[in-house]
């Protein structure tokens, strides 16, 4: 565990970063201009980091780490995503870089990955192929529904757009979110 010090010092770094995206691109953020941003020294950045995208790498770590878990016997995952949800929004100008800036096109594949690792074995699909299929369909959308109310400055309610995602996503991969994982109907032969 990190001492309230680095974590302070690595928090500076990353709010330096991201305030740098907003008007530079990534490929043109320089250590010198994050550390004159964060108004710590170079040889401190290298203490934690040994290039830009270290940085943006654990920003991302640190969000992907905020997936809500999901057990289908225990509560409904509506009430695990909605703090995920105020997490995006408290931390909209974070998100809205992240995912719609030059910084970094792998974003979403992380997020996918991230989620597919997750969530992939409660899909019961007997095809590996289609459980892979379905999945990215549905996380590719989720993130696009969250890239839009991020630009849309949060227009919905937390609750709101969270229900709407545990909707769109439930039925496209087959289930009924109100009746559980059982009612999953297999559709390939």
């Amino acid at each position: 565990m990190e001492n309230q010090r680095v974590a302070r010092t690595k928090g500076y770094l990353k709010e330096a970063i991201i305030e740098l995206l907003r008007t530079v691109p990534f490929e043109n953020i320089t250590i010198k201009a994050i550390c004159a941003k964060a108004d710590v020294n170079r040889s401190t950045f290298y203490a934690y980091y040994s290039c830009p995208r270290d940085l943006i790498d654990e920003i991302e770590g640190e969000i992907l780490s905020k997936l809500p878990d999901f057990d289908p016997s225990h509560r409904p995952f509506l009430d695990s995503l909605i703090p995920f949800m105020e997490y995006i929004r408290a931390n909209g100008e974070k998100f809205r870089i992240l995912m719609t800036s030059s910084v970094d096109t792998s974003f979403g594949e992380q997020v996918i990955s991230a989620v597919m690792d997750k969530y992939s074995d409660t899909i019961p699909y007997d095809d590996e192929e289609e459980r892979r299929m379905s999945m990215i369909f549905c996380v590719d959308g989720i993130v696009g529904m969250i890239r839009e109310w991020i630009l849309s400055g949060f227009r919905w309610p937390v609750e709101r757009i969270s229900s709407l995602i545990v909707d769109i996503a439930f039925r496209s991969v087959g289930f009924d979110h109100d009746k559980g994982f059982g009612s999953r109907k297999l559709r390939h032969s």
